[in-house]
């Protein structure tokens, strides 16, 4: 006799497990993109872009086999998620090995946008905004310089009136550092994604198994009653 299994255990621990998947992909999107697009990898940004958004896609679908209780679409969800470990152990193995190229890219643009930054066209402006930082060591890398003077990217809200609102950290430090805090972020959650995936497979195929067993008991009990 085959042994049954309940499906709301499964069915709720399947719609947790794709939450979680969903809460990891999160900061494995949005770090994944900013970490490669900082090194100015467009092609990296693109694919970690793509990789999360069939990560989004399959965990909406185990949500989906969660709340119908569809065994059909329980051993697609499987499916699905097997080609996605597949994926993410590609891209694990990649950004590991790429991880301190990405890095020490990163620090040689940073220096080499300064050295190309004029007064008409400061091209530090997109790393002064998104780390909060300026110059290389500090503010007193433009102040330092003849006739200097602050960029307005240099400042809160783009407003240099106010001293408090002066970026004081350097990008060197500030921009550096943030950006390996984003890249382990990105490793981390590629790892936690890969494990739920394996933990998402294994409560949809209970999951499936125990609505396929329901299914086919309820077949039986009503051949006894025709019986």
């Amino acid at each position: 006799m085959e042994k049954s299994f309940p499906i709301s255990p499964w069915k709720y621990a399947l719609f947790a497990t794709c939450i979680l998947i969903v809460a990891c992909n999160v900061f494995f999107f949005s770090c994944g993109v900013v970490t490669w697009g900082s090194a100015a990898s467009t092609f990296g940004s693109y694919t970690t872009a793509l990789i999360g958004s069939a990560v989004f896609g399959a965990a909406f679908l185990g949500v989906y086999v969660a709340l119908k209780e569809s065994y059909k679409y329980s051993v697609l969800y499987m499916f699905v998620s097997g080609l996605l470990i597949a994926v993410m152990a590609s891209y694990f193995f990649t950004f590991t090995a790429m991880k301190r190229d990405l890095l020490t890219h990163f620090d040689e643009r940073i220096r080499q946008l300064f050295e190309e930054k004029s007064h008409s066209n400061d091209k530090m402006q997109p790393i002064h905004s998104l780390f909060a930082c300026c110059g290389l060591e500090g503010p007193q890398d433009y102040l330092g310089e003849e006739n200097g003077a602050l960029p307005a990217s240099c400042c809160f809200a783009f407003d240099c009136s106010n001293p408090t609102h002066v970026f004081q950290e350097g990008c060197v430090t500030k921009a550096n550092e943030n950006l390996k805090m984003q890249a382990c972020i990105n490793y981390y959650c590629c790892m936690a994604i890969i494990g739920l995936e394996f933990m998402g497979i294994l409560t949809a195929y209970y999951m499936g198994r125990a609505r396929k067993y329901a299914k086919t008991k309820v077949k039986d009990d009503e051949s006894h009653i025709n019986d």
